[in-house]
């Protein structure tokens, strides 16, 4: 059956003239290219897809991993400071002074400022100066009060020369943030709540993320 279709068609290829044989192998030669190249055509262009693909897919894991990276990172920032104000600030005029005395550095004027509440925090603050003093043992204090491991931190500082000499007169504020005492009776609705789930409502009600900064 094969046989006898080739040779009707190799017949009535005979049977052609020169310029029809041509164009009959012409478009022969089109669907041949066309059986053979389309494939291949298809499978670079599935090929390439896949290779775009791949890229926005490493792309994404790359974003995921910097978002995981400083996620952990706030959480730890988070945790550190939840831990510095675990540590409850003695009373500020008596830390100042001893602060002031191990810089061999006499303090005037303490005086303490109202205490404000931030959200869940009680802000204290105090103030004093410091007459005629040398700058480093100044700057050596101001170090020590920011490197504290209470959550205390300079609030203000001024600093007024003396023309002529190293003398300085130094005013600075020193704040510190305490946690607030959960308070002893809670309404209905929160009286079931833990100490943590307390104070996540209430920062949420403040407005606040979490603990001021010092």
């Amino acid at each position: 059956m094969a046989a006898e279709i080739m040779g009707r068609v190799q017949g009535a290829f005979e049977r052609l003239n020169p310029r029809e044989r041509v164009m009959v192998m012409t478009l022969v030669g089109v669907v041949i290219g066309m059986i053979v190249l389309l494939p291949l055509y298809l499978l670079s262009t599935s090929i390439s897809d896949m290779k775009d693909d791949n890229r926005e897919i490493a792309r994404v894991l790359r974003d995921i991993g910097r978002a995981r990276t400083t996620l952990r990172q706030r959480q730890a920032e988070r945790e550190a400071a939840q831990q510095r104000y675990a540590n409850a600030a003695p009373p500020l005029g008596s830390f100042l002074e001893a602060q002031a005395t191990e810089q061999t550095l006499t303090l005037r004027e303490v005086t303490d400022q109202p205490v404000k509440v931030v959200g869940d925090f009680r802000r204290r603050h105090v103030r004093a100066t410091m007459p005629s003093v040398e700058l480093r043992p100044a700057i050596k204090l101001l170090t020590s009060i920011e490197n504290s491991r209470y959550p205390v931190a300079v609030e203000r500082i001024q600093i007024e020369h003396f023309r002529g000499g190293d003398a300085y007169n130094v005013s600075l504020g020193v704040i510190a943030f305490d946690r607030q005492e959960e308070e002893a009776e809670e309404d209905e609705d929160t009286s079931m709540m833990s100490a943590a789930e307390r104070r996540r409502r209430r920062r949420q009600q403040a407005g606040m993320a979490g603990p001021p900064a010092p």
